[in-house]
């Protein structure tokens, strides 16, 4: 079953195309990134999503129904959202939101405290939230749209303004609850911050869809140079020499970091690995930005090529 579906979305603001012909589907256990420059239709698309706007052409399905009409109310029992500015009630705590939010949800008070220890935010939970710092309101807001178990969480840009600490809890969660069946998607602009926490990728660039796949496709999509970082003990001078015929070499007494073009990773890992003198080997890919910005430099140089 999917539970996030763009058909054929065409979208105007007056005479501004800000979608054209999009179409993609997220699917349950999968957590989405929307990736793009400002401008590009990411927040358009979560508030298709959530029923604020409709399309000029083609539909949209949150949990197999029109997120607008007569399944409003039981889709809003599925979902959970986080906008990118929270306001909440200051001079309430954080446990009377997340209770009062649970009334609605029918969620009970067990379900509070878990959502609250997994956003790190139930030592602050008798505190007012007009004390909270924007992580913790950001945290805060995560774990109220958790509640009830959501089938589908959506968030816009939440790890905006976030310190280090809190975008890694925050993303953590988002990965803890698309790995027990749930639907996540959310837009962002740290590529370097998410990369360890998503498993699919829908790039948008002037309004339509650049890339839709999972991350490991991502990755091998341009078939960019690649690094290998190798630790050695009594290395031959042969082995060396051996490695020279794959790349580039930069070594000292221990540590060895060759860069091979992409057609040549195989064969040199191939040939790494055999050797008894290699305690340990790592593959360091490019980048989730670095490959971001080719991408884009490439579909510049296309369009250019066809004007």
């Amino acid at each position: 079953m999917t539970n996030i579906r763009y058909k054929n979305i065409n979208f105007s603001y007056g005479q501004s195309t800000i979608l054209h012909d999009v179409s993609f589907s997220v699917e349950p256990g999968m957590c989405c990134a929307l990736i793009g420059h400002n401008g590009a239709g990411k927040t358009t698309l979560i508030k298709l999503l959530l029923g604020m706007i409709k399309p000029n052409a083609g539909s949209v399905e949150l949990c197999q129904f029109n997120p607008i009409g007569k399944h409003e109310k039981h889709i809003k029992k599925q979902i959970g959202f986080v906008p990118e500015s929270i306001n909440f009630q200051p001079n309430n705590t954080g446990l009377q939101l997340m209770q009062y939010v649970a009334k609605l949800k029918g969620a009970s008070a067990q379900d509070i405290q878990d959502k609250m220890e997994l956003t790190n935010i139930a030592f602050a939970q008798n505190k007012k939230i007009g004390a909270y710092s924007k992580g913790m309101k950001q945290r805060l807001g995560l774990a109220q749209a958790m509640l009830g178990n959501p089938k589908v969480l959506i968030l816009d840009e939440p790890a905006s303004g976030l310190d280090p600490d809190s975008r890694q809890i925050l993303y953590r969660s988002l990965q803890a609850h698309a790995k027990a069946g749930n639907t996540v998607m959310f837009s962002s602009h740290a590529l370097n911050d998410i990369e360890s926490y998503i498993d699919h990728i829908i790039l948008l660039n002037e309004g339509g869809v650049l890339m839709n796949c999972g991350i490991a496709e991502y990755r091998d999509s341009l078939k960019l140079p690649v690094m290998i970082e190798i630790q050695t003990t009594n290395a031959s001078v042969s082995f060396y020499d051996g490695l020279k015929e794959f790349g580039k070499l930069d070594y000292d007494e221990h540590v060895t970091h060759i860069t091979v073009d992409y057609n040549n990773k195989l064969p040199a890992l191939a040939y790494i690995s055999t050797n008894p003198s290699v305690t340990d080997l790592r593959l360091l890919d490019a980048s989730l930005e670095t490959i971001y910005h080719e991408l884009l430099k490439n579909e510049e140089k296309d369009n250019g090529e066809h004007t």
